[in-house]
Order: structure tokens, then C-alpha cells, then sequence
């Protein structure tokens, strides 16, 4: 991979988005990187969390790249749509947690990569916004249907509506992001973060995450039915056995084992 770093730390994938001389703009090579390094840590069982951060200090990712973006027509623009859409579900969808650490401007598919993740740590320098109005266009990568689903309908429209930025203060305050940070401990904050939730039981956390995104598929009486089957699913396993057996004896849980 030409654009994508991906680095294995202990249970935690740790993807970044390694192209800060274009402010980490997404190109289509960039969108399949991304997509092939999450099915990476999707196949390997051993890993329990995704961390997807940047390098440079200027920009998360600065969203899709104006210079492909112009060059497109009708037919290429789907295709390009489509390309990003795999990305984002497969953040969404994703086996474990996608955690996101994000530092300077997040925008258009930058912030479309936020939505599609389960929790977002920002620095209080971060830009978050989606300015594709301004280009004459929409956002392609799935904002217009999630970013109604956090901040609901009437603030979905009007941050889209005008194409402004959000800080990383308000971000928080609208629930795009969870945390917000100093940049100097951004990540070690969502290291940590990782850790934690790395540290519970993996057929659990796998069971919520679907559980939880079966509520923007499905139908209310379909989500609550699959989340029926996923919580009797849990106690068929030896992590859950360990995990109540552990809590009333008052101490620490021994290694998860997915079973």
C-alpha cells in the first residue's frame, strides 16, 4: 500500500492515512488502501479494535481529491461514489470497533470516514464539515443518510445546506465526535480508549456493534428481534462465563477466548 500505513499493536490495528503533502485527500487508489487495510484486520481474529488517524498536523483527511473529483462525469461519479461507499461500510460494518483520531480538517469524505465510525476522538484543532454544496455538488459517501441519524434532520440540513465547519467543540456537543483532546495526547488518549474496549469480551463487542447498526437497517421490530438472538447468542460463549464468574468473584478476568 502506497498511501496507507498499517501497523499491528498488540489487539489494536492501527491504519494511517499517509498522504499529508495533499492534506491526506482520498483519490481513488487512496479509498481501495483504505478498504484493503480494514479487510486486513477484518480476516485477522486476533485483532479487536481499528484506530484509523492521519499523519501530518494539518489535516485529517481534506476529503475527496479536487483533482479527480473535476475530471469526472455522470457514470465515473457513481463509480466513484460507489468506491467510497465501499469504504465507509466497511467501517461501518467492520467485525471489531473503528475508532478515529482525528487532528486539523476532517472534511466532505473526511468527515463521512467520522460518521462511519463507532467512536471519534478529535484535537481541539480539528475543522469538521462537509463543504460539497460549495462544489456544486453532494456528499457521495453516505453523509446525507448518517449525519441525520446523530445531529438529526433539520441540523443535517443546515450544515449541509451551507457547507460550514464545525469545531471541535461543537462537534462534541452535536455528538459527531465523543471525545476532544489536547493534539499532543490525542493519541495516547485513543490508544488507550482502544485498550479498553480491546479488553472486553470480543463476541460481546462484536454482537453490540451489530446489534446497535441493525437500528439504522432494520425496521424496529426486526432490530429489537435481532438483538434478542444476539443477547442469548452471548451466553453460549466462554467469554461471558468467565466475564459474570469473574465480576462476582471480585477480580480481574482471565484472557478472552472467543468461544
Amino acid at each position: 500500500m502506497e498511501f496507507m500505513l498499517y501497523e499491528k499493536k498488540d489487539t489494536i490495528a492501527v491504519i494511517t492515512i499517509n498522504r499529508p503533502r495533499a492534506l491526506n485527500a482520498f483519490n481513488s487508489q487512496m479509498l481501495d488502501e483504505l478498504t484493503e487495510a480494514l479487510a486486513e484486520a477484518e480476516a485477522d481474529t486476533s485483532i479487536r479494535c481499528v484506530v484509523i488517524t492521519a499523519a501530518g498536523e494539518r489535516a485529517f483527511t481534506a476529503g475527496g481529491d479536487i483533482k479527480e473529483e473535476v475530471k469526472l462525469n455522470p457514470e465515473t461519479a457513481r463509480q466513484f461514489s460507489e468506491r467510497g461507499k465501499r469504504c465507509t461500510l466497511s467501517i461501518l460494518h467492520h467485525r471489531v470497533p473503528v475508532l478515529c483520531a482525528v487532528r486539523g480538517y476532517a472534511l466532505g469524505g473526511g468527515m463521512e470516514i467520522i460518521l462511519a465510525s463507532d467512536i471519534t476522538v478529535a484535537a481541539d484543532d480539528a475543522k469538521i464539515g462537509t463543504p460539497t454544496i460549495k462544489l456544486g455538488g453532494i456528499p457521495g459517501w453516505g453523509c446525507t443518510v448518517l449525519l441525520p441519524c446523530i445531529v438529526g434532520h433539520s441540523r443535517a440540513k443546515e450544515l449541509l445546506y451551507t457547507g460550514r465547519s464545525l469545531s471541535a467543540e461543537e462537534a462534541l456537543r452535536l455528538g459527531v465526535v465523543e471525545y476532544v483532546t489536547a493534539p499532543g495526547e490525542l493519541m495516547d488518549f485513543t490508544m488507550k480508549l482502544a485498550a479498553d474496549i480491546a479488553d472486553m469480551a470480543p463476541f460481546g463487542i462484536e454482537s453490540m456493534k451489530k446489534s446497535i447498526n441493525g437500528s439504522l437497517t432494520l425496521c424496529l421490530d426486526k432490530a429489537l428481534e435481532q438483538e434478542t438472538g444476539l443477547f442469548g447468542d452471548c451466553f453460549g460463549t466462554s467469554d461471558h462465563l468467565e466475564a459474570t464468574t469473574a465480576f462476582l468473584e471480585k477480580r480481574p478476568h482471565a484472557a478472552y477466548l472467543r468461544k
